[in-house]
């Protein structure tokens, strides 16, 4: 079924990275412009983080699972972000 952890990985991170983010950028499409493209983002994001872990757990060769480990302190600066400019308001 799934053979290279890695490259799944990258893939669904850089999906769920453009679902969250979509509804707050300009190109307002159709289907995804609601909370629930945000979430489903979300966790697509998630899965591509578990998958990459899976890839350093197996010992797969390559830098692309450290890509996505990496992009999850991105992740982390933005919701923290959000919520302290969510307490703000």
């Amino acid at each position: 079924m799934i053979k290279n952890f890695s490259f799944w990985s990258i893939c669904l991170v850089i999906i769920g990275l453009f679902l969250a983010i979509e509804p707050f950028s300009s190109l307002n499409l159709p289907l995804i412009t609601n909370w629930y493209g945000v979430f489903v983002g979300a966790i697509l994001y998630l899965i591509g983080f578990v998958l990459s872990l899976f890839a350093i757990v197996r010992q797969e060769k390559g830098v692309t699972k450290y890509i996505s480990l990496i992009s999850m302190f991105f992740a982390l600066y933005c919701v923290v972000t959000l919520l302290i400019n969510i307490g703000r308001i």
